[in-house]
């Protein structure tokens, strides 16, 4: 893989096209950004993380251990370059692309994270990210002698009973006092998320963002970035046809919307979709109709830049 990306989208379908297990977290984590940025020298983003690493090795100990680890790795990251969880502009796009962190010292809780994860591994111990509801944290450890790590909030260290109480207060009915949450009420959301877990939360968060500021064609490159990590999610693909449809895309929504109807289902209400992808079909065979008249009348040629290129 060369220094600039051709085509990042390419090479991500590429580099998640293995089990989950088998991908290489950190590369596919630039290469969303790499969406964002297409002349993103990604060799020259792998070796700062590598740099990192080297500077996290050398401050441990000759004999060492996980806290150690865990106080090199806060030292280096929270100390030596500053780098913290913006708390200002949370909802910031660029919080959510590993280059813009290193650049800008400010990332959310889930791209902390996983520089965490890949400079810890890099020195010899295994963090594993907790998809917690609304946050993202890191565990090293199992069962009893797990130890959870917040890299949102400088690396401090939480126990098994606060990473409960953040479940709690996410999942809790607003208004009501309700009992304390049990380990095993707490248990499925304490599990370790898988790559395809993490890339997707990622992708998520930036959707958002570019929706919510209306910005549909990033929203479009990330939304296909999803259907990349998760093929059947319907959700996505409802997304997605949404989306296309914004940007005038019509053709290609009918097409994600057939597959949509295909896979969502049975006893979810379908009949909007069916109309509005009946609507899309009359609309594509009109402005089909209307390309060939205009061809034939000689004034055919080019309609203008994808929205991505302007």
């Amino acid at each position: 893989m060369g220094s600039a990306l051709g085509n990042a989208n390419e090479a991500f379908r590429r580099a998640v096209s293995v089990p989950s297990s088998q991908i290489d977290l950190l590369s596919a984590s630039l290469l969303i950004a790499a969406g964002e940025y297409p002349d993103m020298d990604f060799v020259a983003e792998r070796g700062r993380v590598a740099l990192l690493s080297e500077r996290v090795q050398e401050r441990l100990p000759r004999r060492h251990g996980l806290f150690d680890a865990i106080y090199a790795l806060n030292d280096v990251l929270f100390t030596d370059l500053g780098i913290r969880g913006d708390r200002k502009r949370y909802y910031d796009p660029r919080n959510s692309y590993i280059p813009d962190v290193l650049d800008r010292g400010l990332g959310n809780p889930i791209t902390l994270s996983v520089l965490y994860m890949e400079i810890g591994r890099r020195v010899g111990y295994r963090f594993q990210g907790i998809s917690l509801p609304g946050h993202f944290i890191v565990r090293a450890g199992h069962g009893v002698e797990s130890i959870y790590v917040d890299p949102y909030d400088a690396g401090g260290l939480l126990s098994r009973r606060e990473c409960v109480g953040i479940i709690q207060t996410a999942v809790g009915k607003p208004g009501r006092r309700a009992a304390p949450m049990t380990a095993e009420e707490a248990a499925p959301f304490m599990r370790p998320a898988g790559k395809r877990i993490i890339l997707r939360r990622m992708l998520n968060n930036l959707k958002k963002i570019y929706l919510d500021s209306g910005d549909h064609a990033r929203a479009l490159r990330v939304t296909e970035g999803i259907r990349i990590v998760e093929p059947a999610s319907w959700h996505n693909l409802a997304d997605l046809a949404r989306i296309q449809m914004e940007l005038g895309r019509f053709d290609a929504a009918a097409e994600t919307l057939s597959t949509y109807l295909e896979r969502a289902p049975r006893d979810h209400d379908l009949e909007s979709a069916r109309a509005a992808l009946s609507e899309l079909q009359h609309r594509v065979v009109i402005e089909r109709d209307s390309d060939a008249e205009t061809g034939a009348a000689g004034t055919g040629g080019p309609i203008g830049e994808s929205p991505r290129n302007q």
